[in-house]
């Protein structure tokens, strides 16, 4: 029975081997997708200024990340791609935000100023 065991050990090690790689790559992968789709995303939300720097900078890591040699390196572009990508989206929606607040409020103070002209307050 132990020779059995010495004869099954380095099939189990090369198995074992095989998966951790797989499971490396499936983390890149997934890593870059994710990447992808928050670029993706902040694209949409049309960002300007700040928003739109963080943009273009996530995108140029996403594209690093894409064109890295070492998975680590993979990785760590990915991860902030992602990262700034996020920023990006939320500064756009958030001067999104503001935009529409401005414009109530400026609708705002014109009914206010309509409403004292006609008497109404």
């Amino acid at each position: 029975m132990p020779l059995k065991i010495h004869r099954a050990l380095p099939i189990l090690l090369a198995v074992s081997l095989f998966c951790a790689n797989n499971a490396a790559a499936d983390e890149i992968d997934a890593a870059l997708a994710a990447a992808e789709r928050a670029v993706i995303a902040a694209e949409s939300a049309q960002p300007r200024g700040d928003a739109a720097q963080a943009l273009e900078q996530a995108r140029g890591q996403w594209l690093a990340a894409r064109e890295a040699r070492r998975k680590t390196d993979k990785l760590r572009l990915a991860e902030a791609a992602a990262a700034n990508a996020d920023l990006a989206h939320a500064k756009a929606r958030l001067d999104t935000a503001r935009q529409a607040v401005e414009s109530a409020a400026a609708r705002n103070a014109d009914l206010r100023r309509r409403l004292l002209m006609n008497g109404g307050g």
